[in-house]
């Protein structure tokens, strides 16, 4: 029978409601193998014991952010051999979740879960995911492993939602789309007072073949194969492991061009002006003036590299 350990983020939106009673019933199902570390230093002594303990299958209680610190922590303490993973999706942007599948909410999606493990259930639903991982090649800062990552104007959308629009009540999907509204919506009727639309000096190669050089409005990147509310801005992507958009500073007519980009579809004066790139890659170089955003938070920029080479797999029960 698989052996499940939980890390539970009780600082995450969901589980802040839940109060203390979900968080007791919990740990009273689990024992030692429930945890709430409190900083990255016990998340990686949580995953040795764990490791250690023969956990094969590591529920997540949290969000983006929680199963970001979780991926990152976790091949110091499996090494090559990740556990199998599910996600109790309790934060404020589930985007990881929304892709791969959840057994649930709180108590509800963990009795779930308990009751696959039991019963030998666990094997019937799974998403395999590739890990976008993220390096500095220099040395300056440790890895950080994700699903999700922007730059440019993405990075300042992200900054504005979480310091205005999460305050005022909005979570998730609607948190996001309505900070990049913000972002574009001014830009886009002659309010750019900070100059936006004129970008940043990113430069970036991928697998090798260098990109038109030039300031960029906005860069992403997913191992993600699919986002929520209906957004998928990528194409030409293929089976490549890592998608991305490349959006040129100023591009042309950014208002009639977002339907199409925001569905992946677009239309061939997109393509002709250049300003509008998308594709897939096994790696990606990039140098980064300013900070990106990985699941949610912000890291330094610099000389940084995208990869993809590992995977995990994401329980369905």
């Amino acid at each position: 029978m698989s052996r499940l350990g939980l890390i539970r983020n009780p600082r995450s939106q969901r589980n802040k409601r839940g109060g203390g009673d979900a968080r007791e019933q919990a740990a009273a199902l689990l024992g030692f193998y429930f945890a709430e570390p409190a900083t990255r230093a016990e998340l990686a002594e949580t995953l040795s014991d764990f490791a250690r303990e023969g956990v094969d299958v590591l529920c997540v209680d949290g969000g983006d952010g929680t199963v970001r610190d979780v991926l990152t922590a976790m091949p110091g303490a499996f090494g090559d051999k990740p556990p199998r993973m599910a996600i109790l999706a309790a934060g404020k942007t589930n985007l990881i979740a929304a892709d791969v599948g959840t057994p649930g909410h709180g108590l509800k999606g963990l009795r779930r879960l308990i009751d696959a493990a039991q019963s030998g259930r666990l094997d019937q639903g799974s998403q395999r995911r590739p890990v976008l991982t993220i390096s500095w090649p220099d040395g300056e800062h440790g890895t950080v492993r994700g699903m999700f990552m922007g730059a440019g104007a993405f990075t300042r959308g992200t900054e504005l939602a979480n310091a205005r629009i999460h305050n005022a009540g909005f979570t998730q999907g609607a948190a996001v789309a309505l900070a990049m509204a913000g972002v574009l919506g001014g830009a886009l009727i002659g309010r750019d007072a900070h100059g936006w639309l004129a970008g940043e000096s990113i430069s970036l190669s991928a697998d090798g073949e260098r990109a038109p050089s030039g300031n960029r409005f906005l860069f992403l990147s997913t191992t993600l194969h699919r986002l929520i509310l209906g957004l998928w801005p990528f194409w030409n992507h293929g089976d490549a492991r890592l998608r991305y958009l490349d959006v040129a500073a100023a591009p042309p007519s950014l208002m009639r061009a977002l339907p199409r980009l925001a569905k992946g579809n677009p239309s061939p004066w997109m393509l002709e002006s250049g300003a509008y790139r998308s594709g897939g890659a096994d790696r990606i170089d990039m140098v980064l003036p300013g900070p990106f955003i990985m699941d949610g938070e912000t890291y330094p920029g610099g000389r940084i590299q995208l990869s993809s080479a590992d995977h995990i797999d994401f329980i369905i029960p």
